[in-house]
């Protein structure tokens, strides 16, 4: 059950991404990281929340092997080339929201360039997809 809801969460935020890289509109993404939190913080927000959602990136290339969606050998060369980008190896991400903001934190913050400074709250797909669709792209894997 977990592989499923890790690799639908995947699948829309690839689509997502995809859409917003395209498009150059890196401050409508709704995926949204809390940047400023620890690593322990956001395991426990990732495991104690119905809000946010942690994604370990060793997992979700592991269970894309086991359901076929890549080779190992794809697998393997995709974890090694997004590891050298020195970007986390987990993310959680906000997926819901309590006031039904349909996990968008700043969809009305009027300072895009807020959304990807490294700080509080910030667009997951511009902090690191560059890192995760280039690990993809040098490893010939296409989305």
């Amino acid at each position: 059950m977990l592989g499923r809801t890790t690799r639908r969460l995947a699948a829309g935020a690839a689509l997502a991404g995809g859409l917003v890289l395209g498009t150059g509109a890196g401050a409508w993404a709704h995926e949204c990281i809390n940047s400023s939190r620890s690593d322990r913080g956001s395991e426990m927000a990732g495991s104690r929340s119905q809000a946010w959602f942690t994604i370990h990136v060793d997992e979700a290339i592991q269970g894309d092997v086991a359901d076929g969606f890549l080779t190992p050998e794809q697998g393997a060369c995709i974890l090694q080339a997004y590891a050298a980008t020195g970007s986390p190896m987990s993310f959680t991400i906000h997926v819901k929201g309590a006031n039904g903001n349909d996990g968008t934190l700043a969809a009305n913050n009027p300072n895009d360039g807020l959304m990807a400074n490294g700080r509080g709250v910030d667009s997951f797909f511009a902090l690191y997809g560059e890192a995760i669709f280039g690990a993809f792209a040098g490893c010939g894997v296409e989305f």
